[in-house]
């Protein structure tokens, strides 16, 4: 019993598989918020170069709609995986900017959203908001903290501008 107890050769290889499960685990949720960060970045960085269309008259003067101003968004996209059919969009225009209401995309654990869109007029005050479901890779793992019933986050940016004289 004492040879049984003293013998270490095996040490590493238990201590390997007691540490290796938690630190894989948070290997991959590391990588997951990273990845959801980096395409919720993209998002916002898209919406804002195609409102910059809207901004100097251009969707207006090529009557964009909003199939248009979409496929503008999920082209600049990096990895816009089902971009054109989840991409929800909401365009209001105001009075001024004291009367921006943003839009809440989740309504009982599913994305209800009114979408619309508009390039406004000559020195309108634009509003334009993106919704796009991000499904978690992590959610074969059983992590359930999720915005929507089916297991998604959804990712939104926002563009708030005055539109410039055309």
């Amino acid at each position: 019993m004492k040879r049984f107890l003293r013998d270490t050769r095996g040490a590493a290889a238990v201590e390997f598989a007691l540490l290796a499960v938690p630190f894989l685990a948070m290997v991959f949720v590391v990588l997951e918020v990273a990845f959801m960060f980096f395409i919720d970045s993209t998002l916002d960085s898209a919406l804002q170069r195609a409102a910059r269309h809207v901004r100097t008259g251009t969707a207006a003067s090529n009557n964009w709609t909003l199939a248009t101003f979409k496929a503008d968004v999920c082209n600049e996209m990096v990895f816009a995986f089902g971009c054109s059919s989840n991409l929800k969009i909401v365009t209001t225009v105001m009075s001024d900017f004291s009367t921006a209401k943003y839009v809440s995309p989740v309504s009982n654990g599913v994305i209800s959203v009114t979408e619309s869109f508009s390039p406004g007029g000559s020195s309108d005050y634009m509003l334009i908001q993106a919704f796009l479901p991000w499904q978690s890779m992590l959610g074969f793992a059983g992590i359930k903290s999720h915005t929507l019933a089916d297991g998604t986050y959804v990712l939104s940016a926002t563009a708030l501008f005055r539109n410039e004289p055309f």
